[in-house]
């Protein structure tokens, strides 16, 4: 019998992580086991280049939050295993297959402590890896005659490439506000969160209220988790989170860290960074320079508050819905995406 382990896996976690992860994902260990299964086999080719890409995204699999959360989504309202496994296979290959891409638009060489896939075999065999995710996880949906989430899913990966456009056009915008950051994420990240949990209503033959509620929770744990993560390039190092610190800012991809503190500080040292910001050779090693400034003007700070925002809101809407032991199991995967951030 295949069994779901998380040790091991990402080495950027640390021990009191992989417990709570853990205590989150026990209701639905059964679903987890089997969902490796099904993506062990959707990975599997006959053509080499392909078979040793996926090897190694096999190798270096990563938490599973997004199928975990459809998975309690719909056994929360008392859905059934049937296409469960197959929905939320799908969701890992489209999630997998965005971080291909997107590693190839920021130029990562490291993600979860290892080189990216574009960083060891290029920037065409990276595309392409991507798009073939992408049609393995439609193409399975489709076989499973599973309709309605397959078009949940076609919108949301047209939301993801929005999001990711959205990004591109405001590259060294150091007039960036809250709201564009909030818009950004919110397609980019958050979306494909609220997807899943969406999925998860539909799957267990949800078609109006309750639905809603779980789009809406999943949108807010999606934003609180990407805010979280962007705090981690101002509070963790490179070891500690398996990507390097900083390269969203060098590459001129302004977080809510830094937006709130820009706004925050006085017209001098605004001044310095506008300087700094001009010259992109410099930006990486005036690193240093711009988390103290970041720090020193209240933006971690009020990133941090502004997660627990959403990751409060995302459990009002829970309140609303019948109480059971996966409604607590959600509750707690908004905590552990907010508490991520306590243990630096």
């Amino acid at each position: 019998m295949f069994e779901f382990a998380l040790e091991g896996k990402d080495e950027s976690m640390n021990h009191s992580d992989i417990e709570k992860l853990k205590e989150f994902q026990a209701p639905v260990l059964e679903e987890l086991g089997a969902l490796e299964r099904s993506i062990e086999e959707s990975l599997e080719c006959d053509i080499p280049l392909a078979s040793d890409v996926c090897s190694y995204l096999k190798e270096g699999r990563g938490k599973r939050i997004r199928p975990t959360v459809l998975f309690l989504a719909a056994r929360s309202l008392g859905g059934s295993k049937d296409d469960l496994v197959t929905s939320g296979m799908a969701i890992e290959l489209i999630h997998t297959a965005t971080l291909i891409h997107d590693d190839i638009l920021d130029g990562h060489d490291f993600r979860r402590n290892r080189p990216t896939v574009y960083a060891r075999w290029g920037t065409k065999t990276a595309t392409i890896i991507g798009d073939f995710l992408y049609t393995k996880a439609f193409s399975s949906l489709a076989d499973a005659r599973l309709f309605e989430v397959m078009d949940i899913l076609a919108k949301v990966t047209n939301t993801i490439c929005v999001g990711e456009i959205l990004q591109l056009e405001q590259r060294n915008n150091l007039d960036l506000n809250e709201q564009n950051y909030i818009d950004i994420i919110s397609k980019k990240t958050a979306s494909l969160f609220s997807a899943s949990c969406e999925c998860g209503a539909v799957l267990a033959g949800e078609k109006n209220g309750n639905r809603e509620i779980y789009s809406d929770f999943g949108m807010n744990i999606g934003l609180a988790f990407q805010i979280t993560d962007d705090i981690f390039d101002y509070i963790a190092d490179e070891e500690a989170i398996g990507k390097p610190v900083g390269s969203d800012f060098s590459d001129g991809r302004f977080t809510l860290p830094f937006i709130k503190a820009f706004v925050n500080a006085p017209n001098a040292a605004q001044k310095k960074i506008e300087e700094l910001v001009g010259v992109d050779q410099r930006r990486q090693s005036k690193w240093p320079e711009i988390v103290s400034f970041v720090k020193d003007y209240g933006g971690v700070e009020y990133s941090i508050e502004m997660a627990r925002g959403f990751g409060t809101r995302a459990k009002g809407f829970l309140s609303r819905i019948k109480p059971s032991l996966e409604r607590d199991a959600l509750a707690m995967a908004a905590d552990y995406i907010v508490e991520r951030v306590n243990g630096f």
